[in-house]
């Protein structure tokens, strides 16, 4: 099923519910680049819905509230855990989700991953997760591949799914020349005019092969620039430690790893020639969604919901790293 807005998905649902829960935490403070913050946007302005937003700390104010109020809408992002202290929060968690849909509550949960990014405790997350897709009332996704690879994975039947896509995210490109003085004052980049720039923005994960990247760049018979911009995730401090090394044996390779606040945002991507993805694996990806904003030239795996964007007039997929190799050095040598 597709559903045309939020809204329409609730009123399937519960038509009378008039309070959603929202787990985790919206960003109201990056109303330019937060995901929940985009996807709850037009609710939040137009105040159809009471929008709470609840952190995975507070878990307990879905019991309460779903106690004092039998209409209300829980829709959850991202359940999973990464480390042993984040696993021992779980058995809580899944208990108050469990009550909130015993006690009448209808559950909307968004599919953001097919799998955990690290990789870990996998058994236990498709467990969890099958529990998950069978409380819930909606399986919300953004594109029909998910739906098609979650509902053979939860074992859940598609009709359980609603497609609604991802939301965008807004742009505000300046200049190329402005954007790479002002990355080259402010955070010594270096760049050059002719100089063609590779960027890879967003966390630092080992799931994105970035370090892969950056030795297809180091090994290029030709000048260019691989920015890799984006606070280091928890867990991946060795790959940081590899991508440091690359860094000084390449002064094509440089690494920003830190929050980039949203003013600046367009600086980045403003002076890059394309984004590129080398993801592991992916169901949908907020990183593609912001270089598609930019109008950027974009190479990207195909992979999840990115297999279904082929067709865009910018966009490039491949298969493999050699493929990957030959769309690199063809959109770069073009740009100089």
């Amino acid at each position: 099923m597709e559903a045309t807005s939020l809204k329409e998905l609730y009123a399937s649902v519960n038509k009378d519910a008039r309070t959603v829960y929202v787990v985790p935490l919206i960003r109201y403070s990056h109303k330019k680049s937060d995901y929940l913050y985009l996807l709850y946007k037009n609710l939040i302005e137009e105040a159809d819905f009471d929008i709470q937003s609840i952190s995975v700390f507070n878990h307990f104010k879905l019991v309460v509230g779903i106690l004092t109020n039998r209409q209300a809408i829980l829709h959850y992002h991202w359940l999973e855990f990464q480390d042993f202290k984040s696993l021992m929060g779980m058995p809580w968690k899944m208990f108050c989700i469990y009550l909130f849909h015993k006690l009448g509550g209808k559950v909307v949960w968004t599919l953001h991953n097919e799998f955990p990014h690290d990789q870990k405790y996998l058994g236990l997350h498709r467990y969890l997760h099958k529990k998950m897709a069978a409380w819930s009332d909606v399986l919300h996704v953004h594109c029909a591949k998910a739906m098609s690879l979650m509902s053979e994975r939860l074992k859940a039947p598609k009709e359980k799914f609603e497609l609604i896509p991802h939301p965008s995210f807004p742009a505000e490109p300046i200049d190329k020349s402005v954007a790479r003085q002002n990355l080259n004052e402010h955070y010594g980049c270096e760049l050059k005019p002719e100089l063609p720039v590779i960027l890879m923005f967003g966390n630092i994960s080992r799931y994105k092969q970035i370090e892969k990247v950056a030795d297809l760049v180091i090994d290029f018979d030709f000048e260019c620039k691989l920015l890799v911009v984006g606070p280091v995730k928890k867990g991946n401090l060795k790959l940081f430690d590899e991508l440091k090394d690359k860094q000084k044996q390449s002064a094509r390779i440089q690494i920003i790893p830190q929050f980039i606040d949203e003013s600046r945002v367009p600086w980045f991507y403003s002076a890059a020639d394309l984004c590129a993805f080398n993801y592991r694996e992916i169901l949908s990806s907020g990183g593609y969604h912001m270089a598609k904003a930019y109008d950027k030239q974009i190479i990207a795996p195909d992979l999840g919901c990115l297999s279904e964007e082929g067709k865009e007039p910018n966009v490039e997929l491949f298969t493999h790293q050699d493929e990957l190799k030959q769309l690199l050095e063809q959109h770069l040598k073009t740009t100089r």
